[in-house]
């Protein structure tokens, strides 16, 4: 990891008084076909990349440091000592899954405000980014300045969790309409071409993706606004341009000219290996994912096998813990968004709802799910989906942490769906998430997510709870506590909106979203 963090107030302020790109956006928003002075895509394609963090730090700091909690990446170096995994963060590395999307998005999003006055496909566009992006910081802190945002201020009163839930809600709404209709209208132009690092431009695409993460975000508060999220799923679902559901249509991140952050952090820096919950999942259900997933181990009578490294060891030995397995992706790998399986799994799990997401039962969207991901991996699920064997998930010792000899998860499922089984609190409601985090690798900060929401999967604790009995080593880390420069620059509308918390500021306090036992 680089030795540097950014000065976040000023990286804020340089960003909010940058001149703009163009003085002609109303133009553009009605004339796509004439040449213009300046292009305003390229506003897009900065805005764009905060969706899944391309750039080394950045991705380093949150992917790999906060979305170790979903169980899929673990960093392997102690650097300070006050880690993510160890739940004891310096205040620095807590305030930057906030501060780094807010410098990154507004800068360029009130540049496009201004000039389009709040109006046509450009502004939908980047009122659609910014919900993406922002559902992240939402998920990881709750209440959260959103709708009050101004240009050069930062420092506004805070949303409520379902103030900025539906505002999110609304943001996607509006961009699956206008995209699309534009798309349509337009006979398919795509002003915003290769500066799009997703879709090339296609707003058809992007308006199956607004669909697919309204349906993702109805799921999210589906037991807290339970009328809203099955209101919204249902209306994304039915929506004409439609979702992500073939491996096709898979918003899949370019990184460009930078590398793979994910290949860079692992085989240059070695700072990144994989978490032994997705490992020892996979290995238990002789997953045929696992070496598109990950490459083999070296550690010593380990060789050849697929051996995860647990977190929130407080003093491994950096070189020895270079044998771990590491996610296996080469410089130019593209970096995955959102994919088909996660809409079948979300259908899945809204027809146990009772929502009117599909034709199809939940059964026929479980299992196109685990079709899909084993399609988008270029491997067979056949045998897969008849295994009907509960499995035990086991860490055995590896010789290289402080860990037992062994430990294990117990509350498991077996693939094969039970026709027997059709409530929310059943065996099927936990193969539908267990599958979905198995299909979503690597999207940390989702599968932290769907963790806190369900429960599930079951998840080793950490090596060395360093929270000074703060946090519980089985729940884990609830969410992460305001940055310092919340609490110091905002403190008025900070110690507001945690009110809605139901709880201190606190990362042992549950959103209200959360599963709370």
């Amino acid at each position: 990891m680089k030795k540097y963090l950014l000065n976040i107030t000023t990286g804020a302020a340089l960003l909010l008084l940058a001149g703009g790109c163009t003085s002609k956006f109303e133009e553009y928003n009605t004339n796509q076909y004439q040449i213009h002075e300046a292009d305003p895509a390229t506003l897009m394609k900065n805005m764009i990349e905060t969706i899944v963090n391309i750039q080394q730090n950045d991705s380093q700091m949150q992917e790999q440091m906060v979305g170790q909690y979903g169980g899929y990446l673990c960093p392997s170096n102690t650097w300070s000592g006050t880690n993510f995994g160890t739940y004891n963060p310096s205040d620095a590395w807590n305030a930057n899954p906030w501060n780094t999307p807010f410098e990154k998005i507004y800068g360029n999003f009130f540049q496009v405000q201004e000039a389009t006055n709040s109006t046509g496909h450009y502004y939908a566009f980047a009122r659609m980014v910014r919900a993406i992006t922002m559902l992240r910081v939402a998920d990881t802190y709750g209440p959260m300045p959103y709708s009050q945002v101004q240009k050069g201020n930062f420092y506004v009163a805070y949303d409520t969790q379902e103030e900025v839930y539906k505002a999110i809600l609304d943001d996607l709404a509006n961009a699956a309409d206008v995209l699309y209709n534009y798309h349509v209208d337009t006979n398919g132009n795509a002003p915003l071409g290769s500066n799009d690092p997703v879709y090339n431009g296609n707003y058809a695409s992007w308006a199956k993706l607004a669909n697919s993460m309204r349906l993702r975000v109805a799921m999210r508060i589906s037991s807290f606004l339970p009328d809203v999220a099955q209101q919204n799923a249902e209306a994304a679902t039915s929506h004409p341009a439609g979702l992500i559901e073939t491996n096709a249509d898979n918003a899949m991140m370019s990184c460009g000219t930078q590398t793979n952050p994910y290949q860079l952090a692992a085989v240059s820096w070695g700072d990144l290996r994989v978490n032994a919950n997705i490992v020892d999942y996979m290995n238990a259900y002789n997953d045929p994912r696992r070496s598109k997933y990950f490459t083999t181990s070296t550690i010593a009578n380990m060789e050849g096998q697929y051996v995860g490294m647990r977190t929130g060891d407080s003093d491994f030995d950096k070189n020895a813990a270079s044998g771990f397995s590491m996610p296996n992706y080469t410089a130019t790998d593209k970096m995955l968004v959102f994919c088909a399986a996660e809409t079948s799994f979300l259908r899945a799990e809204g027809k146990l709802r009772g929502w009117n997401v599909g034709s199809k039962s939940a059964k026929e969207y479980y299992e196109e799910g685990i079709e899909n991901s084993m399609s988008q991996y270029s491997v067979s699920g056949s045998e897969y989906m008849e295994i009907d064997q509960a499995p035990d998930v086991i860490h055995a010792n590896d010789d290289v942490q402080k860990a037992p000899a062994t430990i294990s998860n117990t509350n498991t499922v077996s693939v094969k769906w039970d026709d027997s089984d059709n409530t929310l609190t059943g065996k099927n409601f936990q193969r539908i998430i267990t599958q979905k985090w198995i299909a979503n690798y690597p999207l940390g900060f989702e599968a932290w997510a769907e963790y806190r929401r369900t429960g599930y999967p079951e998840l080793y604790p950490c090596i060395d709870n360093l929270s000074n009995g703060v946090i519980n080593s089985q729940r884990g880390m609830r969410r992460l506590k305001y940055p310092y420069t919340e609490t110091t620059n905002n403190q008025a509308n900070c110690s507001a909106g945690a009110a809605d918390l139901n709880g201190s500021d606190s990362p042992a306090t549950d959103l209200k979203w959360a599963k709370k036992n």
